[in-house]
């Protein structure tokens, strides 16, 4: 039986995604590389991940329709999503779901709920080990699977 994805929301998939590039500054950056992973209800399907070298591995109008046909129309979910985003964009040349979580931003609305009046450390090391996700943020796959977890521990934990 077929669900709707607007009656079983929480079914649909997603897709983490993480860009590394030259600099920080997404006009003149270059991407080295992506990783894009699905996730579908509470599980991250990394084994069936994306992982792309812009330039090295693939040429750069391949790794854009490869990069677009992975992700699609699905939600997207990051750390500093929005330069991830722009580089996806420039290099797959279309835009991607304005559907997107900035796992980030939902850590940062978890911390003020406390009674603590301390100031929230969103460095992305600090979060993972908050959270206490088994993941070692390191490189654009580790960085996209700890955003992963960390929306998955955000949105469906009661911690």
């Amino acid at each position: 039986m077929a669900h709707s994805d607007h009656t079983h929301a929480d079914r649909r998939e997603r897709v983490a995604i993480h860009c590394e590039a030259t600099g920080f500054d997404q006009e003149a950056a270059r991407p080295l590389s992506f990783a894009a992973i699905r996730i579908r209800g509470p599980r991250i399907l990394a084994g069936s991940a994306l992982r792309l070298y812009p330039g090295s591995d693939t040429g750069m109008a391949e790794a854009g329709d490869r990069l677009h046909a992975f992700i699609g129309d699905r939600p997207l979910i990051g750390y500093y999503l929005d330069f991830s985003v722009a580089m996806a964009e420039r290099l797959t040349g279309r835009p991607l779901s304005d559907e997107r979580v900035e796992v980030s931003s939902l850590y940062y609305d978890r911390k003020i709920r406390s009674l603590s009046k301390q100031a929230v450390d969103l460095r992305l090391d600090s979060m993972v080990r908050d959270l206490d996700l088994p993941v070692q943020p390191d490189g654009a796959f580790g960085i996209a699977l700890a955003a992963a977890m960390a929306w998955l521990r955000l949105t469906q934990d009661s911690r």
